[in-house]
């Protein structure tokens, strides 16, 4: 079976909510650089940028005159400041040129995804490789975060655009058909949050939502992070990909492929 890869949108918020997304994508931020650290520091310089290679808080400062120029001074306490999209890799592909995929997933956010993008940051110095888009969700001078969250009818027609223009081509699966049974699932969420333990996406805004997501589908997380998958699979029901994906369950929604 192919390699399955994994695309996931989550909010950024707070005042300084951005500041520190950019700081942990541009690798500025030396408490995930100590003992226990997920991150290489050995190939931290392997990383790279898509966009403008400007700092951290250069970024931060432009996002922010941005708003202010839309009359946007004092955003609101919930406000959603930035849409973060990551489009991650299986950790086998360390051996690979990756290069075309992240310039693909590139592309493709500047094409579907409205907004500001402030940053596209690869990074190769972790597990598996992966990317962080950042947006800024400014559209008719209105933040409008919710809006490129959207529900479930617009996540499920980006989850299909990204798959069909960008992901099928590199030879990348969704898992349509593969689902475990519930004492495999509570085995296999365990071994995630083990090996997780000490990685600093635990320490992230969106660990919440990250970790609703791996508790409602461990799978592809597992696959991500290499382990190995010895587990029942449930019989098929008859139920479609999409009656399964739209039925209700436990936790938050599934922003996953």
């Amino acid at each position: 079976m192919a390699a399955s890869h994994l695309l996931r949108l989550g909010t950024v918020k707070g005042k300084n909510g951005v500041l520190n997304a950019l700081k942990h994508n541009k690798r500025t931020l030396q408490a995930e650089r100590g003992a226990g650290a997920n991150i290489e520091p050995a190939r931290t310089p392997l990383n790279y940028s898509l966009t403008e290679p400007d700092s951290a808080e250069t970024i931060d400062r432009h996002a922010k005159v941005l708003m202010v120029q839309a009359g946007i001074d004092q955003p609101r306490v919930n406000q959603v400041m930035a849409v973060e999209i990551i489009f991650s890799l299986p950790i086998d592909r360390h051996q690979q040129d990756t290069r075309p995929f992240f310039k693909d997933c590139f592309e493709w956010v500047k094409q579907h995804i409205p907004g500001v993008l402030l940053s596209f940051d690869v990074h190769l110095d972790e597990s598996a490789p992966h990317a962080h888009a950042l947006i800024l969700p400014l559209m008719d001078n209105k933040m409008q975060g919710n809006k490129i969250m959207g529900g479930k009818g617009n996540l499920k027609r980006l989850i299909n655009l990204f798959h069909a223009e960008v992901a099928r081509h590199y030879g990348l699966s969704r898992n349509e058909t593969k689902r475990l049974t519930s004492k495999a699932k509570e085995s296999l969420e365990r071994q995630v949050l083990a090996r997780l333990a000490i990685d600093p996406a635990m320490q992230s805004m969106i660990w919440p939502c990250v970790r609703d997501a791996i508790h409602n589908d461990p799978l592809p997380y597992a696959q991500l992070l290499g382990i190995e998958q010895k587990h029942q699979l449930v019989k098929y029901t008859g139920r479609s990909f999409v009656q399964i994906m739209t039925s209700k369950g436990k936790g938050k929604e599934i922003n996953t492929i």
